[in-house]
């Protein structure tokens, strides 16, 4: 299990993803997914690495994310 991120590389990233919601239909009951939205947390990294210049994340939702380290530098002036 890799060490877990900084989460300030997570800053404006979104995870995607979708929840079943129980539903009556027909008389009987069905899982319905609906999409969700929300902002992505420490535990949606499945690995990261670094890469010099840059973070690159995988995500449990199956996104593939490269972040510039130098842009969070310059944010944290």
């Amino acid at each position: 299990m890799p060490e877990k991120i900084d989460a300030k590389y997570l800053k404006g990233l979104r995870f995607r993803g979708s929840e079943g919601k129980n539903v009556n239909e027909d008389g009987r009951t069905v899982i319905k997914y609906a999409p969700v939205e929300r902002a992505m947390r420490v535990e949606d990294v499945l690995n990261w690495r670094d890469a010099g210049s840059a973070i690159v994340l995988v995500t449990t939702d199956g996104q593939k994310v490269t972040v510039s380290k130098t842009k969070e530098a310059k944010d944290e002036k």
